[in-house]
């Protein structure tokens, strides 16, 4: 039997609504695919998260990691490519079949467009791996 695919995903900022100049994708720092193997062995979520897959005996597939510092909002076409990615990147991955989800975020995410970017993702995520994958 092989080992389970869990689909790895990150997208994190931390904004504050007070602060007047909006962000964009420019104040993010961007791993894809096997970039994100970077995270391996740091004291970051992510390489935490990525350490107990590997003691369970899982198999990272390798999407997205985008994160950025405390900032403004993130602007509209800021919001509209970054999660255009990592959606993309979601359905690439999840195409070559999953056993699970790990979605590494902050939740203190805002953008001009979008409230709740977080909980965007994650339903958008759910849509598109399916009701069944965990």
């Amino acid at each position: 039997m092989s080992a389970p695919r869990i689909l790895v995903v990150e997208c994190m900022q931390e904004i504050s609504s007070f602060n007047p100049v909006p962000s964009g994708t420019e104040n993010f720092h961007i791993e894809r695919g096997d970039a994100m193997r970077a995270q391996e062995g740091l004291n970051t979520g992510l390489g935490g998260a990525i350490a107990a897959l590997r003691a369970a005996g899982m198999e990272p597939v390798w999407t997205i990691a985008a994160r950025a510092g405390s900032a403004g909002p993130l602007s509209a076409a800021g919001w509209e490519r970054l999660s255009g990615e990592v959606l993309e990147r979601v359905r690439d991955g999840a195409a070559g079949g999953i056993d699970g989800v790990y979605f590494s975020m902050h939740g203190a995410m805002a953008a001009e467009t979008e409230l709740d970017p977080e909980g965007h993702l994650l339903a958008e995520t759910r849509r598109i791996v399916g009701e069944d994958i965990p």
